[in-house]
């Protein structure tokens, strides 16, 4: 049916299927909600990858958690604490020579009531050149905004080749400290239109002037190569809040005091030092693919681990899949119209269980491909390939069970379609057969006796019982022509002994036949009946326009000879091939040899007669 389907419909189907899933691959990717659920399905990935990795170990935190802040309150009171106590810490610290020490706290404003305590961290962070600070930016064309260019060298604020003057924006500075004391970098964690967030700035970019952030700066001074692209995608250490080894910043405090010992002489030596907090009331909770309240802190330490160990995710352009599976679908397309639908959707359905695996593969591996959008639309071409390919079907079944009804007993017809296929059914074949011509004898002597009309009248009520009892033995009806009908065993339902259905049926009409003469006081009018068995080609014959199931070749012809020599001789005459089969169910009387038009030998006849008890 498929390729039936290829030849009159199909090249203009495909191509209508094929544009239609190139029009939704490009257009699902403008779709936000598409982009989401791609999101969601890639988040789940991370996060199973993220189960598998480990975080380095060069870099530990120091955690300013709620235990932090209830053991501290005692002594230096609530939240923000002196600036005395970070510097304290900041001694001790690189008393044990860490690689670096980073501040993921802002210290934007200046301690009006102690400002002896921000020199005192001023001057500790002045006389190492390993420690950082952390700033944030807030971009805006408002007017009354400074100018970017009046900001200090001091800030890290680089000016490209594109810079605007007239550039404005705030940078959240930390102007506690010293700016001879800065190292500075933005803590800007991007978030996704979704809301979840995924990528860390490298750097920000303000009308082409440029702020690195944090973790970009620190990876720099260290000497490691940093990605030639705005963002980092991050690759996350860990599928639960805490990647990195970290401790109590009370704790640590603490030893710095003599109070207590926590950590070897030796563990923050060539470490980078992380200090931030996680601490539920300072509020510092982000959305990720690990959780929706994932800690800032170790949201900064994920993006320094990526830069230092090389891990991060990749992303491969979206314009560029959507380019390979659009010249994907024109091969689909190519070999759709070459080898029929259901090729295309085997070779589709390979295509997509394909791009599910690189789906899943490659993020699993690091790699994001962003193929959801594809792979939808592949689904949709699949799905409607086998809805056109199933109204097709629906139509053919439809078309099949008009022809044959006009040939068969209707239920019969629904069986056998239930049970073969329609192109199996019209495919014309050579079988064996049984085929039967019926005449009325003197039919144009008694067609003279009365009116056009009362002749069809008279017509049609033979022809339905006749048809009938055909039906009743499974008969195909082939045609009426003019007052004889032929009929035939065989095709499309296959019997072994179609012969005997044949007699049964002819017996059936010779019966019917005394009881319409009776009826209709009809009793001039006769009829023969000539059966032959053999072999002939069955199927769909005809023009475009109409065409029938018939059969063809030789037994036709001898069967129609047959029924001519009934007159004088019998009812019903049958061939010798037809008697053989049937033997063991009639009682056959020899009728004789005769030769007929087209044979060079003579063909032997007999009356079948029911069996006598």
């Amino acid at each position: 049916m498929a390729n039936q389907f290829v030849q009159k419909r199909g090249i203009k189907a495909i191509i209508v299927l094929t544009v239609l899933a190139l029009a939704l691959q490009w257009l699902l990717s403008y779709s936000a909600v598409i982009r989401e659920i791609e999101g969601q399905f890639l988040d789940q990935l991370v996060k199973y990858r993220a189960s598998k990795q480990t975080a380095s170990h060069e870099i530990v935190v120091i955690d300013i958690d709620d235990s932090s802040l209830i053991a501290m309150s005692g002594l230096v009171g609530k939240w923000p604490w002196p600036r005395s106590v970070h510097a304290e810490l900041l001694e001790f610290i690189l008393s044990h020579e860490p690689r670096a020490v980073v501040f993921d706290i802002l210290f934007s404003e200046p301690d009006v009531y102690r400002p002896d305590d921000d020199q005192y961290l001023s001057e500790v962070i002045q006389s190492n050149l390993n420690v950082y600070l952390a700033m944030a930016s807030q971009a805006s064309s408002g007017q009354n905004k400074p100018l970017l260019a009046t900001y200090s060298k001091a800030s890290g604020l680089e000016k490209t080749e594109l810079a605007k003057p007239d550039a404005k924006a705030y940078l959240l500075l930390p102007h506690a400290i010293s700016t001879q004391a800065w190292r500075l970098g933005s803590i800007d964690f991007l978030l996704d239109e979704d809301g979840v967030g995924r990528r860390y700035a490298l750097y920000q970019d303000y009308q082409g002037w440029r702020m690195p952030s944090l973790p970009a700066k620190l990876a720099k001074d260290l000497g490691y190569e940093i990605p030639d692209s705005p963002t980092l995608i991050l690759d996350w250490k860990t599928d639960h809040s805490i990647p990195h080894e970290r401790h109590s910043y009370a704790d640590i405090l603490s030893q710095a005091r003599h109070e207590k010992k926590v950590i070897p002489d030796a563990f923050l030596k060539d470490r980078i030092v992380v200090i931030g907090t996680t601490a539920l009331g300072l509020h510092d909770f982000r959305a990720t693919p690990i959780n929706d309240s994932y800690p800032g802190l170790f949201i900064l330490t994920t993006a320094i681990d990526n830069l230092i160990s090389g891990d991060r995710l990749e992303a491969l352009n979206n314009i560029n899949i959507h380019i390979i599976v659009s010249v994907m679908f024109l091969i689909i397309a190519f070999f759709a119209a070459w080898r029929g639908l259901w090729f295309a959707i085997a070779l589709a359905s390979i295509c997509f269980v394909g791009l599910i695996l690189v789906f899943v593969l490659a993020a699993v591996n690091g790699i994001l491909v962003y193929t959801f959008t594809s792979s939808v639309a592949l689904l949709v071409f699949i799905l409607s390939a086998f809805f056109m390919l199933y109204f097709e079907h629906q139509k053919v079944l439809e078309e099949t069970l008009t022809t044959f009804n006009r040939f068969m007993d209707p239920s019969v017809v629904k069986k056998l379609l239930s049970e073969d296929s329609t192109d199996d059914i019209l495919s014309s074949k050579s079988v064996e057969v049984t085929v039967l011509f019926s005449d009325i004898r003197n039919f144009t002597s008694i067609s003279e006796q009365r009116t056009p009309g009362e002749m069809v009248s008279l017509l049609n009520h033979y022809f339905d019982r006749q048809v009938t009892t055909l039906f009743k033995y499974h008969a195909t009806l082939d045609k009426f022509i003019g007052d004889a009908v032929m009929a035939f065993w065989g095709a499309p339902i296959a019997h072994e002994e179609h012969p005997v259905f044949a007699i049964n049926a002819a017996l059936e009409m010779i019966e019917n036949l005394e009881i319409f003469k009776i009826e209709y006081g009809y009793k001039d009018f006769d009829i023969g009946i000539g059966i032959h068995t053999g072999f002939a080609v069955v199927g769909m014959v005809g023009a475009q326009q109409r065409y029938d199931y018939t059969v063809i070749g030789d037994t036709v012809n001898l069967a129609s000879r047959i029924e001519g020599l009934t007159k004088n001789c019998a009812q019903i005459l049958v061939s010798e091939s037809t008697m053989q089969v049937a033997i063991d169910y009639f009682d056959f009387i020899p009728r004789g040899d005769f030769q007929v038009k087209g044979r060079n030998q003579t063909v032997k006849v007999y009356e079948p007669k029911r069996k006598t008890m």
